[in-house]
């Protein structure tokens, strides 16, 4: 028996849980191109897409930063953006 081909890439997106969906039309060709550019870069057509639309939001720096962070748990977070700041004070 040959060895069980997984669905998902097994890494864990850095924005966390991956919740919300979007269904885009597309032409043919767009859609066969995005095939390809997706598996020429080791990746799933879903992890494709998602790095192109979040390359677009929050720009090259952003991703690449984004993607060198480690996850911490949301208090952490919360403490790295406000330092001296207790996770029970608004912000507004």
């Amino acid at each position: 028996m040959s060895d069980p081909m997984l669905s998902r890439s097994g890494r864990t997106d850095p924005g966390g849980k991956l919740t919300e969906r979007l269904d885009v039309p597309l032409s043919e060709e767009t859609a066969e191109a995005v095939i390809a550019l997706a598996a020429m870069a080791g990746m799933s057509k879903s992890e494709y897409a998602r790095s192109i639309i979040e390359r677009a939001v929050y720009g090259d720096l952003a991703m690449l930063r984004r993607l060198a962070r480690p996850l911490q748990p949301s208090q952490d977070r919360a403490s790295a953006i406000s330092p001296g700041r207790s996770s029970d004070q608004s912000s507004f």
